[in-house]
């Protein structure tokens, strides 16, 4: 593409130091001679950019740039030499044309080739480097976006009345019955809320950290459900340290718990395990007929797309008739925002 912007300029030059004046006395001249120059050139550079690409895949990191523009430039220095020794053959021996080639400007034949080729090739590498930056720029901004947004959802965890409500309300249950279970249960709902206020600047936490709050969580939600619900935590001690976003397990046990039904005749299972260096979330699918996915399935959804923004494997959704099980890989180091 960058050529194709050069191309009219450099066959002009090119033509005017081959062919000398003679080109340009008349239309008759001008046109054929225009025509076969751009038409030879546009096939060489082909191959020049064709050899580009080769040497672009074997340098391919933008703090490479240099060392791919060391290779390249001389690759095409000579590539010119040969390319331009073509274009005298040609119009000596192949184009007929009442211009003869002006032999004592081979020299500046090729350096002007030489020339046109470095402009080319850094503003070829200007262009891409561009496009880059902007994309880079635009992932960025999405990113932030998605942070901002699993903000959101943390602040409506923090504030959410139905979770509240449920809370306190077997918190009221539990201290008629079982104070000693009561004072378990506030002290576990203390740990949810103080760590969703805590986590709410950070980008990435400890793998263990997650799996704090995720135990707290899941005791309210067993005190809440009793035998309805079933959940097992077996996670590797060697794995704990390693990273992922805050309140992830929060987004997808949220969706594990409300949207499925969840009965003392119809008991709902879920676990969370290791594979690798990813988290396991596994969970019989018992979908309700109605709930309130929005929300739920938007959270779910933005977390997705982080792992996405943040140059992470992806988050993976596999379903069957009876089980769904999220993958979420970890990250082995923590990852700031620019």
């Amino acid at each position: 593409m960058v050529f194709l912007w050069v191309i009219l300029p450099y066959t002009i030059v090119i033509n005017f130091l081959l062919l000398g004046d003679c080109v340009y006395t008349s239309i008759s001249h001008f046109l054929p001679c225009t025509g076969f120059t751009m038409l030879y050139f546009f096939v060489g550079y082909f191959v020049f950019g064709l050899a580009g690409v080769f040497i672009q895949r074997k340098f391919p990191l933008s703090q490479d740039l240099f060392k791919r523009i060391g290779v390249m430039l001389p690759v095409f220095y000579i590539m010119n030499i040969l390319l331009m020794l073509g274009f005298y053959a040609m119009y000596q021996h192949l184009v007929p044309t009442p211009c003869l080639p002006v032999k004592s400007n081979l020299l500046w034949v090729f350096l002007f080739g030489c020339f046109a080729s470095t402009v080319i090739t850094f503003l070829n590498e200007a262009v891409v480097n561009w496009s880059k930056w902007k994309k880079a720029v635009t992932e960025t901004e999405q990113l932030k976006s998605a942070y901002q947004k699993s903000k959101l959802y943390g602040l409506k965890g923090q504030i959410n009345p139905h979770f509240l409500f449920n809370c306190f309300n077997s918190l009221s249950s539990l201290i008629s019955e079982n104070q000693e279970q009561a004072e378990q249960f506030l002290n576990e709902m203390t740990k949810v809320h103080r760590y969703m206020l805590r986590t709410d600047d950070e980008h990435l936490v400890e793998l263990k950290e997650e799996l704090k709050f995720a135990r707290s969580y899941l005791h309210l939600i067993s005190a809440r459900f009793g035998s309805a619900i079933y959940y097992d935590l077996n996670v590797s001690t060697g794995l704990i340290k390693n990273y992922l976003p805050p309140l992830s397990l929060q987004v997808i046990l949220e969706n594990i718990v409300y949207t499925n039904i969840a009965s003392k005749s119809q008991p709902l299972y879920l676990s969370i395990g290791m594979d690798d260096n990813s988290l396991i979330i596994k969970n019989s699918l018992q979908p309700k007929v109605m709930c309130e996915e929005g929300t739920l399935l938007e959270g779910l959804d933005n977390l997705i797309t982080k792992y996405r923004l943040m140059g992470q494997k992806e988050i993976l959704v596999e379903e069957t008739v009876s089980e769904r099980v999220i993958t979420v890989p970890l990250f082995t180091k923590a990852v700031l925002l620019p």
